[in-house]
């Protein structure tokens, strides 16, 4: 893995961990949750992820 591709990771996973916390406090909703994941996903194009739906 470059050091870039592994930036582009880490940049995800901490972009969505804030909004991980706010969905667990009930502060979105899970289709708020998706669509930010979506948003990031496309700007940082993780490979470590899973495509269903869990905290």
């Amino acid at each position: 893995m470059t050091k870039e591709r592994l930036d582009r990771e880490l940049m995800y996973h901490a972009s969505l961990s804030p909004f991980k916390s706010m969905l667990s406090e009930g502060l979105i909703s899970e289709d708020d949750y998706r669509v930010i994941d979506t948003i990031l996903r496309a700007k940082y194009s993780p490979v470590f992820v899973c495509d269903s739906f869990q905290i």
